[in-house]
């Protein structure tokens, strides 16, 4: 039975019963899971009605069919999609030799074909590869990843588990697809909701009927032995060998597969960025070895074990194999290169030596630093993409443009015009990386006016807090130099702005600011100001209401995550 209900009308696990067209092409099929992302993503394209099923909610049904169970159709539909998501991930650049046994192949195939003859898990997997097709091959690379990972260690497969690895991202159905296809950066606030997903997609499993264990992964995934993750901040105890697994899986996979926002990345340089968390006590390290080990790629600095019992330390290649590495050999020091016919290969890696992924990063920050000083802004430009990869925006802003102005500013062997083009070469930066950022923005926040009081050469500072408005929502107003208070009321009255940014660098300018705030304050009671700069916490004991005050770009962000929080609980500041 079905029934054709208004958009608006519909509720969270409603399953449509027809295909939905725009422009003679297909937006959602039949079957798919509603949520109220969905809903919403339906109203903004202006589809009014459509039709849903009309019968007892979704639940988990336990049966899975062996291949000899299953009619000719079924066997056929999903033998073709299990060649067609082989295809996008099983890369020899990543996948390294897992699948070159054919008994690997078809054991995967099998349980493969088994896992998707569940009708609730096709329901959520083909929910998911319409709302988000790159984040649906993720989850389906985790499953193949975890599954051949678990089985080569002879392990036990313990079906909770794989079914959480699997369907771990479900709960990004319930988040907006803006966030999910954004091609640029995600803000913090993005951020924020992106990190529902563990906690939304818990309590659709759950509700769904599926195991505790299922349930655990997709909530848990994403927490670290440190208790550095989310969304409980659990520290991942040692017997906790399901979440060590998925998190050292899920990361390699995102790293190593195309996302919206970037390229994929080379299996070796992901595989360092594991081990630099494992540093760090965010990931496992003895689980990251048997990974390593799993997917027989070693990067850069692993210290192996040979299959002829010598030790030596794998070094960079750049124009080598990764699956055939040269390995500097312990005795001796003496590089020899594998050979192609795997007489001699890697038995295991038995170490690793973080000093030089840590003396790369030291080497890119001067690099950077050198660039912006000499004017290099193009150089500039590649060392910011890899300095900047997997940070957020803001702390794009904090870590990389303010960080390196400020170690700038400080030296005492530069010259005025030295710090000049400095200045200028970062301003090249900031609107380059605006230009992208800005493509995906939506206005929600209302119109800030930002304001520098000091001359043109001092403007940068007002231009991040400016920049930091317009990719969190504002349509933003840059007074870039030599504010006043009639060009700032101008402005506020003429835009119908809502906020206000100002600068104060220096105390001799305290009490032109105050007189200034005071006078906009009695005309916009309203107004939302942000003092920002050296001297902005001396108006902290003076009373102006809705003033918040920031020294640096951390403060900054902090008062915008009060806005936020404020905005979402429907407060208002005053």
């Amino acid at each position: 039975m079905t029934k054709v209900v208004n958009v608006t009308d519909l509720t969270d696990g409603c399953i449509l019963s027809k295909d939905i067209f725009i422009n003679s092409s297909v937006l959602y099929r039949s079957g798919t899971y509603v949520t109220p992302a969905l809903a919403d993503d339906l109203s903004e394209k202006g589809v009014q009605e459509v039709s849903i099923k009309n019968g007892k909610t979704t639940v988990f049904h336990r049966n899975f069919l062996e291949e000899q169970e299953m009619t000719a159709h079924q066997l056929k539909a999903l033998t073709e999609r299990f060649q067609n998501d082989m295809s996008e991930i099983a890369d020899e650049l990543r996948y390294g030799r897992i699948l070159h046994a054919e008994a690997s192949y078809k054991w995967l195939r099998s349980f493969y074909l088994r896992t998707f003859s569940n009708p609730t898990v096709g329901l959520l997997m083909d929910s998911l590869k319409q709302w988000d097709p790159i984040c649906y091959i993720h989850s389906v690379d985790v499953f193949v990843l975890c599954s051949l990972f678990i089985r080569r260690l002879h392990m036990k497969m313990p079906k909770g588990f794989i079914l959480g690895c699997l369907l771990h991202d479900v709960g990004k159905l319930y988040t907006p697809r803006s966030i999910l296809l954004k091609t640029g950066k995600l803000t913090e606030r993005e951020y924020e909701q992106i990190k529902e997903h563990t906690l939304q997609g818990y309590e659709l499993l759950n509700k769904l009927g599926f195991s505790a264990e299922t349930c655990k992964i997709v909530r848990s995934h994403h927490e670290r032995l440190n208790g550095s993750g989310y969304p409980d901040h659990y520290a991942v105890a040692e017997q906790d060998r399901d979440l060590k697994s998925i998190a050292i899986a899920d990361v390699y996979s995102a790293l190593t597969l195309k996302r919206s926002y970037r390229s994929p990345m080379q299996a070796t340089r992901a595989i360092q960025i594991i081990l630099n968390d494992c540093m760090r006590n965010n990931l496992d390290l003895k689980s990251c070895f048997a990974f390593i080990n799993f997917v027989h790629i070693f990067p850069p600095a692993t210290q192996v074990l040979l299959t002829n019992g010598k030790v030596g330390t794998v070094v960079l290649n750049r124009n080598g194999s990764e699956i055939l590495p040269k390995i500097k050999l312990q005795e001796r020091n003496r590089v020899i290169q594998l050979p192609s016919d795997l007489s001699l290969t890697v038995k295991s890696v038995i170490g690793w030596d973080s000093k030089e992924i840590l003396m790369q990063e030291k080497q890119n920050w001067s690099d950077y630093i050198q660039n912006i000083i000499d004017g290099n802004a193009l150089k500039a430009l590649d060392l910011l993409d890899a300095l900047s990869d997997s940070k957020r925006i803001e702390n794009v802003f904090i870590d990389l443009f303010e960080r390196s102005m400020n170690e700038i500013e400080k030296r005492t062997d530069l010259k005025p015009v030295d710090l000049s083009i400095a200045r200028t070469t970062t301003m090249s930066l900031l609107n380059w990386k605006m230009l992208k950022l800005l493509q995906d923005r939506k206005v929600e926040m209302g119109e800030a006016v930002t304001a520098n009081f000091d001359s043109a050469n001092e403007q940068l500072p007002m231009k991040m807090i400016n920049d930091l408005f317009a990719i969190n929502g504002w349509k933003t107003y840059f007074i870039g130099e030599n504010a006043n208070l009639a060009m700032i009321g101008d402005l506020i009255e003429r835009k119908k702005a809502g906020y206000l940014a100002v600068s104060l660098t220096e105390e001799a300018h305290m009490f032109k600011v105050f007189n200034m705030l005071n006078v906009l304050r009695k005309a916009h009671p309203e107004l939302i100001i942000f003092v920002h700069g050296a001297g902005a916490h001396l108006i902290d004991d003076i009373s102006i209401r809705g003033i918040m005050t920031s020294s640096d770009l951390s403060e900054f962000v902090v008062n915008l995550r009060r806005l936020f929080q404020l905005k979402a609980a429907g407060c208002k500041k005053s």
